[in-house]
């Protein structure tokens, strides 16, 4: 017996559907509504997109508890700018403590944090792109990309940008300085300024 709910709601379905089968139709509906799946649970367990692919040819029946939650995709853009400022505050603290790593000669440490900066750097760009896309599809006539957010996303990349040619010198000097004045102060320029502009659309 299938044992599915969505959303707090139990639903029927046969139980020889297949997992992966029965997702694919789901992401095509909740696509219709502009709804996404914000999170899968398995007897219990959550599931990422990579574990997805464990069940997908396993039936209905065989899965065991099948648990999802949806959300309106506005709706989780705001709620990604949100965490995307809370972020902010962690990679700031985390560019400065590199940052004086490198100052004080922790070479070895500050490699090994390094790629981790990078891609807690790449993660927050994207996300931040993500929900302007979003938001830009939904708000149309309603300008997403002012003075505000634009000059934020320049500096913020450029620093970024910076990181990789020094890193590649071994210039410890250069990246002490990126990650504990330029990078931090691109970051809270785009929580301060970038972020609010499209924050403000819910208001709109």
């Amino acid at each position: 017996m299938v044992d599915l709910v969505i959303n707090g709601k139990k639903l029927q379905k046969d139980d020889d559907t297949l997992f992966g089968e029965f997702l694919n139709g789901l992401n095509r509906d909740l696509a219709s509504r502009s709804q996404v799946i914000s999170m899968l649970k398995i007897n219990g367990e959550t599931i990422d997109e990579k574990r997805e692919n464990v069940f997908s040819m396993r039936s209905l029946g065989q899965v065991g508890r099948i648990e999802i939650t949806t959300v309106d995709q506005i709706e989780l853009a705001f709620e990604a700018l949100s965490s995307a400022k809370a972020y902010i505050k962690k990679l700031n603290s985390y560019c400065r403590l590199n940052g004086e790593n490198y100052k004080l000669g922790k070479i070895r440490e500050a490699d090994k944090n390094f790629v981790d900066l990078v891609d807690g750097l790449e993660n927050l760009t994207q996300l931040i792109m993500a929900s302007q896309s979003i938001l830009r599809g939904k708000y149309k006539g309603i300008h997403t990309n002012d003075s505000s957010l634009r000059i934020a996303q320049v500096r913020l990349v450029s620093a970024i940008e910076e990181l990789l040619p020094a890193k590649k010198e071994c210039d410890h000097k250069m990246l002490a300085d990126i990650l504990c004045n330029e990078l931090p102060e691109a970051l809270q320029e785009m929580a301060d300024y970038g972020i609010p502009v499209l924050q403000r659309l819910r208001t709109s």
